[in-house]
């Protein structure tokens, strides 16, 4: 480590000045995701709090890694192809912000370009997939001023490009024998046994939907994007982002409680219509949704009665575009809405309680 370290810092001295210096910002970013803590303030108000970028960006890509070996088990070696060709395309586009603003790169988009391979169906053609990766970047985060200034999820705006755009060709399917070869890896979709996902069957038929086992849901593997291969990865995941305070447990409890209890009322009203509120919260990318997108502190509110309002209205909405709803899945457009709505769910809570304190004065 201390010979890596005296290269980085070798590298960063070279690439402060000349023809290399439009890569000082990725050298830079490199040795601060290894080795140096965040800048400190210089003056106060000076705050503790253990959940700097460094932290919360290596927890996550921990608390995913099991799914992403799923994934890879079962798909192929397109799955890490595909994230170093993430990270790889991410870095660039960051770099040449970073450059012009003469920033460094934060490591946040270690999880923002592991979400992207996990919420795209495994035979997306690159092209597309380059494409949605560069416009979420761009239009997600670098517009608005980079990491800690963006309004949405960076991977979320990509994502909903893409089904904009192309929406059959990022409709997901179930593959069973997929290609080992790389360029056919890198070129072409995979080869397999395709067939309708839990939530495409859920569109045609409520009884198709309810025919498919709650254990195969729960444990997988299942059809669907990339990242909802197994839920039961995702919850164990979740739960434990949670129990180490990396994400606040109101947001995705209270999606999940949104969304349970308007599948239920559903679900009571007319079960031959609606599958059952436990095939809502296992089916589709709601887990992943939840516990990795919502929960982003930069784009969900601020104050706890706002956490839980946010997660319950995403949560609803879920149901509501599913079942009321021409599109399939409801999650990506539902956290998209309510992030645009968090601040304004922050502004209301505390305008609440400056009246309510009003009252008592």
């Amino acid at each position: 480590m201390k010979f890596l370290r005296n290269l980085l810092d070798r590298m960063n001295k070279k690439t402060e000045k000349g023809i290399l210096k439009p890569i000082h910002p990725l050298v830079e970013a490199v040795n601060v995701a290894l080795f140096d803590p965040d800048i400190p303030t210089s003056r106060a108000p000076f705050v503790r709090d253990a959940l700097n970028t460094k932290r919360y960006v290596f927890t996550v890509v921990i608390a995913l890694s099991p799914v992403l070996a799923m994934a890879t088990w079962y798909y192929g070696l397109r799955i890490p192809l595909l994230l170093l060709w993430s990270y790889f395309v991410g870095a660039t586009v960051e770099t040449v912000f970073a450059y012009f603003r003469k920033e460094t790169i934060s490591e946040g988009f270690l999880v923002t370009g592991l979400l992207f391979v996990l919420i795209f169906p495994v035979d997306t053609p690159l092209w597309m997939y380059t494409v949605s990766i560069v416009f979420g970047i761009v239009f997600g985060k670098e517009v608005f001023g980079g990491v800690g200034h963006n309004p949405f999820n960076p991977a979320l705006v990509g994502r909903m490009f893409a089904l904009i755009s192309w929406p059959a060709a990022v409709s997901p399917a179930t593959y069973i024998e997929p290609k080992y070869r790389l360029f056919e890896l890198l070129t072409s979709r995979t080869d397999a046994v395709t067939s309708a996902t839990p939530l495409t069957l859920l569109k045609n038929s409520s009884d198709l939907a309810s025919s498919i086992p709650l254990e195969q849901l729960l444990l997988g593997p299942r059809g669907g994007s990339v990242g909802e291969i197994s839920s039961l990865l995702l919850i164990l995941g979740g739960l434990y982002l949670i129990l180490i305070r990396v994400v606040n447990w109101r947001i995705p409890f209270a999606i999940l409680a949104g969304s349970f209890t308007a599948g239920g009322l559903l679900y009571l009203v007319d079960p031959s219509r609606y599958p059952s509120p436990v095939f809502q919260l296992l089916a589709g990318g709601l887990l992943l949704g939840a516990f990795y997108m919502a929960s982003d502190p930069v784009t969900s509110p601020d104050t706890g009665a706002g956490k839980w309002i946010y997660g319950l209205l995403t949560g609803v909405l879920v149901i509501v575009i599913r079942c009321f709803s021409p599109l399939v899945e409801g999650v990506m457009f539902s956290i998209i809405l309510m992030n645009v709505a968090a601040p304004l769910i922050d502004e209301g809570v505390r305008t609440f309680r400056r009246r309510r304190e009003a009252r008592y004065e």
